[in-house]
């Protein structure tokens, strides 16, 4: 669990170089282009190098997709309810409809199910989570920051979006050895997407920016740690119910407790990026990630009596 401390600590040092005023106030925006176009690309390549593929875990893999779909369903209708701005609604879609598969999510399956279960996570976080954000992503942040959506300039952005490229590229050479300095490399660079990235969300947070967006937060926060876990669970049963699939209970619990996790830290940065109300997507991030340690506990011993 001390990677999850870390997490912790990375946020704070953020809000601390943001109190020193030794940053200018346009950081969060310099951080997160590094960690769009170096970090997160350098992180699909270590981490896609390697993984074996099992046929039984591909609607695990394909549960993020779930996730992001639900979200749409939900917060879409609540967004016009509520008449929340389009980019507030935008912003909201990316943190609640993303959740941290990886740098939260990796920690929480080693501490809960093994080390046995990563490569599943793995497979949902880069095959669910990062392919549905280079495109889905996108296509979300592309209509909530310009109001329409240009259908060649989006999948012109797709293509070009460094991470899904560098996703492309390593399942192209997934079976070709690598020299150990091109490695220590790639592994160098994929280091830094979890301190700076949250570093640029600790930076950006600012809890007396609460008023006005309570019932904003609340929705994501309770969309992404209970709803969407929960949605998932019960198609789980259901299907099991029904004979229409036979599911392994580790595979189910993991998939589940992926679902849980906080907001993708990605999907924020995305979101910053395109200006979809920064102020609300630290506080989802800055929030979500501490209580999320809670609600992931909570999850995992219901799924254990389930099984």
């Amino acid at each position: 669990m001390e990677q999850l401390v870390f997490i912790l600590v990375f946020l704070a040092i953020g809000v601390l170089l943001r109190l020193s005023g030794r940053l200018p106030e346009a950081s969060p925006k310099v951080l997160g282009g590094w960690v769009i176009n170096v970090a997160l690309p350098a992180t699909a390549l270590k981490s896609v190098h390697a993984v074996v593929v099992a046929g039984d875990w591909l609607l695990a893999a394909a549960t993020p997709w779930l996730g992001a779909a639900l979200a749409l369903a939900v917060l879409l209708p609540a967004g016009r309810a509520f008449r929340w701005s389009r980019q507030r609604t935008g912003g909201l879609l990316l943190v609640a409809g993303w959740g941290n598969t990886s740098f939260v999510g990796i920690p929480m399956i080693l501490a809960f199910a093994g080390t046995d279960w990563v490569a599943l996570g793995l497979m949902i976080d880069l095959f669910g989570s990062y392919l549905a954000l280079s495109i889905l992503g996108i296509g979300i942040a592309a209509v909530a920051s310009e109001g329409r959506l240009p259908l060649r300039a989006v999948a012109l952005r797709i293509v070009t979006f460094p991470p899904f490229v560098a996703l492309l590229m390593a399942l192209a050479t997934n079976h070709l050895a690598r020299p150990a300095w091109l490695e220590e490399g790639i592994g160098l660079l994929a280091a830094t997407m979890t301190p700076i990235a949250l570093a640029a969300v600790g930076f950006a947070l600012r809890l007396d920016r609460v008023a006005g967006r309570l019932l904003p937060l609340c929705a994501a926060l309770g969309f992404r740690l209970l709803l969407a876990p929960a949605a998932l669970l019960a198609l789980y049963l259901v299907l099991e119910g029904g004979g229409l699939m036979t599911a392994d209970p580790p595979v189910r619990n993991v998939a589940v407790l992926e679902m849980a996790m906080p907001p993708m830290l990605g999907a924020a940065i995305l979101a910053m990026e395109h200006d979809l109300e920064p102020d609300l997507v630290a506080l989802v991030i800055g929030i979500g990630i501490p209580l999320s340690l809670a609600t992931a506990t909570l999850w995992w011993q219901v799924l254990l009596f389930l099984s």
